[in-house]
């Protein structure tokens, strides 16, 4: 190996393992409340705060440069964190933490993956297929589900799996899908966990009803199966985004009903199995939009799912988009599909499989982010994601061997 990949090695695999099952773990894992789980939070949260500690020593010993991506993801962060305790009460210090698992996610990007993100992708892959297969066990174990949130005032399913609701599973599938799909087509490593991997997620979505996360996670199975053949991602890409904004203007912004568009209504009653309502979303959309109108520019804050279920009729708002709106109104939304798209456009820049990977992965959280909201935590780490796959294609001439020497 060169001098250069001496100077950028990754710390061992078992110390990045360890940091990325606890992080991702915490983050994704859906625990009941009681003392048990509530001694085990916090003694999560100080390790958290243990790993802050020394990923930040080791941030101020490197030498860095201005990360852009850092600066407004936390600047981002911070202006949510802000909110959260404006509006919201009784948060104690949940938010701060939230916060601070974003920190330490950016903190790994930037001493870490920026100098080795291949064989950094390889804990990160390793932490997610272990948590997936665990959860697809369990499915079979407790098909009824791990436990019964009896404090769950909302109308949705109070089932709780490894992951909390069944909607929530198809988002950690793909992150982890999509971890170790950069993975193996870097190295040439792993494929055959690839292909369990993404066989096994789709079919726990398929076994608990996620509709959406099963779409979603077989469009990306299809691609990573004919990805060598695709020519022009581009196109695909403004076919997609040109689709995707008509059905959001069309469908959820102004309302218009499914059964007016055969096809479409065809596609979601037969092939999905839904009504035209998506499972009562639509009114869901309609009571979101006017309590926006209300407050178009602030939003009204993160809620709870008492205020979610009185002023919206469901545990949330179904749509990442109104999500958002509702809770930081325009400008809160705006800032966040700045983000978004600067992430896209990072990557498009680069012509490759890894950057093309990640463009798709986007593009499926956007399918499942149309019906459903996710953990924002879970979110930008997948933006993360994408946003280093460029520098996967730069280390692949490192891999050599001097001989001569």
């Amino acid at each position: 190996m060169t001098a250069t990949d001496n100077q950028v090695k990754s710390p061992s695999s078992s110390w990045q393992f360890m940091i990325y099952f606890v992080m991702i773990g915490f983050t994704f894992i859906s625990m009941p409340k009681n003392e048990m789980t509530y001694l085990v939070s916090r003694v999560i949260q100080a390790i958290e705060l243990l790993f802050f500690a020394m990923l930040a020593y080791q941030y101020c010993k490197t030498p860095k440069r201005l990360n852009g991506f850092n600066a407004v993801v936390n600047t981002w962060w911070f202006a949510y964190t802000v909110l959260t305790y404006i509006f919201a009460s009784g948060m104690g210090l949940t938010p701060i933490f939230r916060w601070l698992n974003v920190i330490i996610f950016l903190l790994l990007g930037s001493c870490y993956w920026k100098n080795d993100y291949r064989n950094s992708l390889k804990p990160i892959a390793q932490a997610f297929s272990f948590l997936i297969y665990l959860n697809a066990i369990l499915l079979v174990l407790f098909p009824e589900g791990l436990w019964i949130d009896t404090e769950w005032v909302g109308r949705g399913d109070n089932t709780r799996h490894l992951f909390g609701n069944y909607n929530q599973i198809g988002f950690v599938c793909l992150l982890g899908i999509t971890a170790q799909a950069l993975y193996s087509l870097t190295t040439g490593r792993g494929k055959t966990n690839l292909f369990f991997l993404t066989l096994v997620s789709i079919a726990s979505v398929v076994g608990v009803g996620s509709m959406t996360s099963a779409v979603g996670l077989t469009i990306l199975a299809g691609y990573l199966i004919i990805h060598k053949r695709v020519k022009r991602p581009r196109i695909f890409l403004w076919i997609f985004l040109a689709l995707y904004i008509t059905f959001f203007m069309l469908f959820i912004w102004f309302g218009t009903s499914i059964e007016e568009v055969q096809l479409i209504s065809k596609f979601i009653e037969g092939t999905l199995s839904k009504d035209s309502s998506f499972s009562g979303r639509t009114v869901i959309w309609e009571n979101t939009l006017y309590k926006i109108q209300q407050s178009p520019w602030i939003g009204h804050g993160v809620q709870n799912v008492e205020w979610n279920d009185t002023y919206l009729g469901g545990s949330g708002t179904h749509n990442l988009w109104l999500m958002l709106i509702l809770q930081g109104g325009y400008i809160f939304c705006f800032t966040f599909i700045c983000i978004f798209t600067s992430v896209m456009r990072r990557a498009l820049k680069t012509s490759s499989i890894q950057t093309t990977l990640g463009v798709v992965s986007l593009c499926v959280l956007m399918l499942m982010s149309l019906f459903e909201t996710f953990n924002l935590i879970q979110i930008f780490l997948l933006m993360q994601f994408i946003y280093y796959s460029p520098m996967l294609k730069e280390e692949e001439p490192k891999i050599q061997v001097d001989n001569d020497k």
